[in-house]
């Protein structure tokens, strides 16, 4: 592509050209106050307690005040329970998956007849359905559930896009070499703990038998605008607090979301990698 000028340049004419001429080269001053933002919040948000990362939510400054959402969340839970009551194997599966996330601390039930003085707000949810034997439905909270002309807890909750490795990058050296690995990190969003006190706001209702529709739970989001910039500032801390360890620093160059590609020039040093 050919930059030509047919008439004698100003000096915004000569400041556009050179800017685009510089594209690519010049750092990005979005980026740098991304990095800022992240860097804040992983020395401030995130903490180790009793074997698990901790972390707040980003809530937004000046954020508008976030309703209960409860009518609303009650009529589509009833709704999607009418919907599986005629699937009864998806309805099976569904109260298996919740109970399953209960028993491995995921999620936890709450009184709500006890008060609190923290915010509290109702999330819906809803499956959507995968192409796998071991886990044919994925359950999905819906954060930008919202009545009338009240916000959404997406609303309230910055947008912070996550500090990702370069895809293209990670690709091309998963191509270089003769033995590859690919892996995730399993249950990886569900792994972090919300802080007590942002808890109260993931609030969602669910059967603790067929004929009980109102027991209540928290979760850890799986839907939210800022799970993945959460899940990214959570895995980075981690592997800046195990900066010592070798696997660190193969894991910080191949991770991708909670996904890592890898490939070796010997098996020696795949089996290595593994083991």
């Amino acid at each position: 592509m050919f930059n030509v000028v047919t008439a004698p340049p100003n000096a915004t004419d000569l400041e556009r050209f050179w800017k685009l001429e510089s594209m690519g080269i010049l750092e990005d001053d979005t980026e740098k106050s991304t990095s800022g933002i992240l860097n804040e919040y992983k020395e401030n948000c995130i903490k180790y307690k009793d074997g698990r990362y901790v972390a707040k939510l980003p809530w937004k400054e000046d954020h508008s005040v976030l309703p209960t959402n409860y009518e609303i969340c009650r009529k589509r839970t009833e709704n999607t329970i009418k919907r599986l009551s005629i699937e009864t194997d998806i309805l099976k599966n569904y109260g298996q998956i919740i109970e399953d996330q209960l028993k491995r601390g995921f999620i936890e039930k709450c009184d709500a007849n006890v008060t609190t003085s923290n915010p509290v707000h109702y999330i819906p949810h809803h499956y959507v359905k995968k192409d796998s034997n071991t886990t044919p439905i994925r359950i999905v909270y819906n954060c930008s559930c919202k009545s009338r002309d009240q916000p959404s807890l997406n609303d309230c909750l910055m947008s912070t896009p996550p500090e990702l490795n370069d895809l293209t990058g990670i690709l091309i050296r998963f191509r270089m070499n003769k033995y590859a690995i690919a892996t995730d990190i399993d249950k990886a969003f569900l792994n972090i703990t919300l802080d007590e006190n942002d808890r109260d706001v993931t609030r969602f209702l669910w059967l603790s038998d067929p004929s009980n529709p109102n027991s209540e739970f928290r979760a850890v989001l799986f839907g939210a605008t800022s799970s993945p910039f959460i899940l990214c500032a959570t895995i980075l801390k981690h592997l800046e607090l195990n900066n010592d360890k070798k696997a660190s620093k193969y894991l910080r160059q191949d991770l991708y979301v909670d996904n890592v590609i890898s490939s070796f020039q010997q098996e020696e040093q795949l089996l290595h990698r593994v083991s």
